[in-house]
């Protein structure tokens, strides 16, 4: 699932710029923009040659969370007992670090 996610999020991401939308603005725009994105990924699964996503409400709050939000920090920002998030470090992805 988290492969289709990545395409969807890229897909997700053009479509925004294509439409010249702005997510902390636009945001019930962007959310039927992700709806629209996913029916057309159940239809294409649907046919054949793509995997089911499984939970697709679970597949819209991600791909929300990662082009208006904060994507993987999101749900702590959103979580009211959560007083502080702390970064300690970045590790790059396939770089080795």
């Amino acid at each position: 699932m988290q492969a289709a996610l990545h395409d969807l999020e890229e897909d997700v991401r053009e479509l925004i710029r294509r439409r010249r939308l702005d997510p902390s603005r636009d945001d019930l725009e962007v959310r039927d923009l992700i709806g629209e994105v996913l029916d057309d990924y159940d239809e294409r699964a649907l046919l054949g040659g793509l995997v089911p996503l499984g939970d697709r409400r679970e597949a819209q709050r991600a791909l929300l969370e990662s082009v208006a939000g904060f994507g993987p920090l999101q749900p702590y920002l959103d979580d009211p007992t959560v007083e502080e998030i702390w970064i300690n470090a970045f590790r790059g992805y396939g770089n080795g670090w």
